[in-house]
C-alpha cells in the first residue's frame, strides 16, 4: 500500500470518546466475557470501566463504518480523571487498557508521531482485528444501546485560552442544564440522518495540509451542551454539538428528522439589529433593508458577491479585537481555492468602511470583540426555542441564529422565534415593541418527500425503529 493510501485510511478517524456508556444487560455481559478472557490483576471495577468505555467506542464506531478508526492518546498527561468534564473519571488506565487489547488480537494499532520542527503530527489509531469485529456482529444489543454516560457535563465554562474550568453550580446553572439533559435525551430518541447518502459520511476535500477531511453522519453524534466562555456565564452560552452544526449548508437541506423532510430558518441579520436595540434604534425605521447589502466595490463581481463578502467580513469583525486579526480571521474562514482567500487587508478595509458607511450608528462595534455578547444573547433566543419544543416533544436543531425542523412544524418554529426575541429582549431591557416585531425570517425549502433513499439510511432507519419499539416494550414491562 502506498503511503499516501494508508495515510488517508489512517486520517479517516474520530476522536476516542470517553463518554461512551451503556447500562444495557447484553452489553455488561458482553464486556465481562473480554474482561474475564484477557485481563488480570488491579482494581477489576476500574479496570473493566475502562475497558466498557473503549469497547463501546469502537463497536459504535465500527457500526457506523468498519473502515473508520479511532484517534487516541498515548500520554498518560492527556488523561485529566478529577474533573467535571470526565465524569466516568477515565484516566491513564485508557493506555493500559489500549496495549493489553492490541496483545492479546482484540484490536490494530497505527502509533501516532509529531514532528517537531514543523508541529505536524498524527495521534495513534486503534481499530478493530476480524476477531474483535465478528465478536461485534456476534453481539446481542445494538449500536443505539450505547449512548453517553448519563452525568456527562453539558454546561462548559473555558477562560481567555479555551482551557475548561470547574465551577460552583447555582440555581441558574441548575436550570440550563436540566434544559440540555431534556433535550439530549429527546435527540436520543430521534433519528436524524441525510437519505441521499450512500455512505455514513460527507466528503469536506482536503485541509490546509492537505489531508481529506470528512464529517461523519450517524445516530451518535447528537450529544449538545453549552460553551460560556472568558470565565463567566454572562460571555457566549451557545448551544454546540451534533453533526448538523458542522455539515455544510447545502447538505443540511437534505437533512430528514425522523424520515421527514426539514426546513431551516433563520433571523436575517440578527446580530445588526440588536446592536441597533442596544443603542435603541428602530433598525426597521432607521434602515429596514438588508444589513449586510453595500455599495459596488471594484474587486466584488455581483452584488450578491458584495453581501456575502461583507456578511463574512462583518460578523468576524464583531468577533474580534482589532482590524487585522477581523482581515485574517476572513481569509481562514473563506474557502480554499477563492477569490476571498486572497483579499488584501486594503480590500478588505475598503469592504470595512462601506458597511460602515451604511451603519454609523453602531460601526464603533466592528473590532471590538462584542460578538461574544451577542452570541450570549442568541443563545438565549436558542435556549427558550429548544425549552419550548423539547416540552412538546417535537425535536428541532439549532445552528445558533438558525433552527431546523420537520417541514411539518414550519409555522410553530417561527412563532416561538418571535416569542424567543421577546424574551432576550426582557431579558436585555431592550424595547420590544419598535425593534423586533419587525424582524424578518428566512428559510430552506424541505426536500421532497419522495427522495430517494439509499440502502444506508433505510437499512439504520429499520434498526432505529425496532429498537425504539423495544425500549417502549422494556419500558412496559418495567413499569
Amino acid at each position: 500500500m502506498d503511503r499516501r493510501k494508508k495515510a488517508e485510511e489512517l486520517n479517516h478517524s474520530k476522536l476516542l470518546d470517553v463518554h461512551t456508556w451503556s447500562e444495557y444487560p447484553e452489553v455488561n455481559a458482553f464486556v465481562n466475557e473480554i474482561y474475564e478472557a484477557h485481563f488480570l490483576g488491579g482494581n477489576k471495577k476500574i479496570r473493566k470501566k475502562h475497558l466498557k468505555v473503549v469497547l463501546l467506542d469502537l463497536y459504535v464506531t465500527w457500526c457506523s463504518d468498519p473502515r473508520l478508526k479511532i484517534a487516541v492518546s498515548l500520554n498518560p498527561n492527556n488523561y485529566k480523571a478529577k474533573t467535571r468534564y470526565n465524569s466516568l473519571h477515565i484516566s491513564k488506565l485508557t493506555i493500559d487498557i489500549i496495549e493489553t487489547l492490541k496483545t492479546v488480537g482484540l484490536i490494530n494499532i497505527a502509533k501516532g508521531y509529531l514532528d517537531r520542527e514543523t508541529g505536524i503530527g498524527r495521534r495513534t489509531r486503534i481499530w478493530p482485528t476480524d476477531a474483535l469485529a465478528a465478536q461485534f456482529a456476534d453481539a446481542r444489543f445494538c449500536s443505539f444501546d450505547v449512548s453517553d454516560h448519563e452525568h456527562r457535563e453539558t454546561i462548559i465554562l473555558r477562560d481567555l485560552n479555551k482551557n475548561e474550568l470547574e465551577y460552583e453550580d447555582n440555581e441558574n446553572i441548575e436550570s440550563m442544564r436540566a434544559v440540555v439533559k431534556d433535550y439530549n435525551a429527546l435527540l436520543q430518541r430521534t433519528f436524524i440522518d441525510i437519505p441521499v447518502l450512500d455512505e455514513p459520511y460527507i466528503d469536506l476535500g482536503d485541509d490546509r495540509y492537505g489531508e481529506p477531511k470528512a464529517l461523519h453522519v450517524n445516530q451518535r453524534d447528537k450529544f449538545v451542551r453549552r460553551i460560556f466562555n472568558r470565565c463567566s456565564f454572562e460571555k457566549g452560552g451557545r448551544f454546540y454539538g451534533g453533526w448538523w452544526q458542522r455539515c455544510p449548508k447545502e447538505w443540511r437541506a437534505k437533512t430528514f428528522i425522523d424520515d421527514v423532510p426539514t426546513s431551516e430558518i433563520d433571523y436575517s441579520g440578527l446580530h445588526i439589529v440588536l446592536l441597533y436595540a442596544v443603542e435603541g434604534i428602530d433598525y426597521g425605521t432607521e434602515v429596514g433593508e438588508d444589513p449586510y447589502k453595500i455599495r459596488q466595490l471594484p474587486f466584488l463581481t455581483s452584488e450578491k458577491h458584495a453581501r456575502d463578502c461583507a456578511k463574512l467580513l462583518v460578523l468576524v469583525a464583531l468577533n474580534a479585537q482589532d482590524e487585522k486579526s477581523a482581515f485574517g480571521a476572513f481569509r481562514d474562514k473563506s474557502e480554499t481555492g477563492s477569490a476571498e482567500k486572497q483579499f488584501t487587508d486594503e480590500q478588505l478595509k475598503q469592504l470595512l468602511a462601506a458597511f460602515r458607511e451604511k451603519h454609523p450608528a453602531i460601526e464603533h462595534y466592528l473590532a471590538s470583540d462584542a460578538g461574544i455578547d451577542l452570541m450570549n444573547m442568541d443563545a438565549q433566543a436558542a435556549e427558550y426555542v429548544i425549552k419550548k419544543f423539547t416540552e412538546d416533544a417535537i425535536p428541532v436543531l439549532t445552528i445558533h441564529d438558525s433552527f431546523i425542523v420537520s417541514h411539518h412544524h414550519v409555522e410553530l418554529l417561527l412563532n416561538r422565534m418571535g416569542e424567543a426575541l421577546e424574551h432576550v429582549a426582557k431579558n436585555n431591557l431592550l424595547d420590544i415593541e419598535r425593534t423586533f416585531k419587525r424582524i424578518n425570517f428566512s428559510g430552506t425549502k424541505p426536500a421532497s418527500e419522495n427522495t430517494n433513499r439509499s440502502g444506508r439510511y433505510l437499512l439504520q432507519y429499520r434498526e432505529f425503529q425496532d429498537w425504539l419499539k423495544r425500549k417502549e416494550e422494556e419500558r412496559q414491562e418495567e413499569g
